[in-house]
């Protein structure tokens, strides 16, 4: 029997966070009733990132050898976590704008000021725009929560 290791483990880990969040945007912020609910787009991404991580769990499966992951890889899983970890403390857009911002301008090292504002701006049409204004997803605001 082949050993289950962290080639398994990730896969096995976003396929459960999907199905959390398709849970959470089924059940707690409604799919369709004549138009699109907050939860619509979520869940959508939910069902695919399920889909998505059982397939490549059964592809781990076929491969032979061990992992070798590179500084890249896991400086883009600690960049995840961090958004993560900074959206309890000051929210989800605030953070995202940092987290572009902070990629941009240190990992990314000699990004323009003037891409990075037209990045933001993008970023800012996505999550305002369309996701907060059409789509009325209600994100979470961490600390912020408490000075609304």
């Amino acid at each position: 029997m082949k050993k289950i290791g962290s080639k398994q483990l990730i896969p096995l880990a976003t396929a459960l966070i999907g199905v959390v969040f398709a849970v959470i945007g089924f059940t707690q912020l409604g799919f369709w009733d004549k138009e699109p609910k907050p939860g619509f787009f979520p869940s959508i991404i939910a069902i695919v990132l399920v889909i998505a991580s059982i397939a490549a769990f059964f592809q781990t499966l076929k491969e032979e050898e061990q992992p070798n992951y590179n500084k890249n890889e896991l400086m883009v899983i600690g960049g995840g976590l961090s958004l993560i970890a900074g959206t309890f403390l000051v929210g989800l857009i605030p953070m995202v704008f940092l987290y572009v911002l902070f990629w941009l301008k240190v990992i990314e090292k000699g990004t323009p000021w003037k891409d990075i504002i037209i990045i933001e701006l993008i970023v800012a049409v996505i999550v305002l725009g369309v996701f907060a204004g059409w789509l009325q997803v209600q994100f979470p605001w961490g600390m912020l929560e408490m000075l609304r």
